[in-house]
């Protein structure tokens, strides 16, 4: 039986903290702990943990003050008992069988591709259906992130970076990437994100620390990337950058443009 911790970092997440934990709760495949870190919240947090009861270990920690998701999920994996360690953020839940299909996998980091959206009622808004692609493709083409999706081997674990606010979860996979690290991706639709106005993907910053991710790793950069980048400026009506970024992956490899793709480049562009 593989050894599992389970960390979720929450800051003022109160309205949705007990349905993620109850969803580690009803995982067919039991984690040997959850470690929730109260990430300097001003809520009810530590209320509603105060006498709850589950059939594994659990454990609160407490940061003092804001400190971040990543400085949040670092704490947890070093804190964490287990040789491997699944994150779930608190607003998202886990599908029963997300834990078991994580359990068969040995690599240093797995991740299972969110499929599924729901919204602040657990109700389902939409599933994807995009086409999976190559390993290399999916990652440098910023189709991965979703920390509720992964799971990594604490002895090779690189760490989140703490110093990104958003794109960390990108980051950390190119990373892994760039060092060699095993990578394994499963595609069951095993997890829950929940969409909702707080949700920091639809923040200006995002696009802020996209680019600046792209900074950090643009010696690997390819079409699949320079696209990537492409559609999030278009999205947040950086339409210049969104054209240059185009022309990059044009001029790179002129058949990375699919028509699924090119749809949805076309109708993020902002209208004159």
């Amino acid at each position: 039986m593989k050894c599992i911790s389970v960390v979720v970092p929450s800051y003022n997440a109160s309205k949705f903290l007990l349905k993620a934990i109850d969803s580690v709760k009803n995982q067919t495949y039991l984690p040997k702990e959850l470690i929730v870190i109260d990430d300097g919240s001003s809520d009810n947090t530590k209320e509603i943990l105060k006498d709850i009861k589950l059939p594994f270990d659990f454990r609160l920690l407490t940061n003092e003050k804001n400190k971040g998701r990543s400085y949040s999920r670092n704490l947890g994996v070093k804190e964490s008992a287990c040789d491997f360690v699944a994150f779930l953020d608190a607003d998202d839940v886990y599908f029963p069988n997300h834990l078991e299909e994580l359990s068969k996998k040995d690599e240093d980091l797995v991740y299972s591709i969110p499929r599924t959206f729901i919204d602040e009622e657990g109700k389902i808004i939409r599933v994807s259906k995009k086409p999976y692609k190559d390993l290399k493709s999916m990652i440098l083409g910023g189709m991965v992130g979703y920390p509720s999706g992964i799971m990594v081997r604490k002895e090779s674990f690189l760490g989140f970076n703490e110093n990104l606010h958003q794109r960390e979860d990108w980051e950390l996979f190119l990373r892994y990437y760039k060092k060699g690290l095993s990578i394994e991706l499963i595609d069951k639709n095993t997890v829950g994100i929940r969409e909702h106005s707080k949700r920091t993907s639809r923040s200006k910053e995002y696009f802020y620390y996209t680019m600046k991710v792209y900074e950090m790793h643009k010696d690997i950069a390819d079409a699949n990337m320079y696209l990537s980048i492409s559609e999030t400026a278009f999205r947040f009506k950086e339409k210049s950058l969104g054209f240059e970024f185009l022309t990059k992956a044009l001029k790179q490899n002129p058949k990375a443009l699919d028509m699924r793709r090119l749809w949805n480049i076309i109708k993020r562009i902002p209208k004159v």
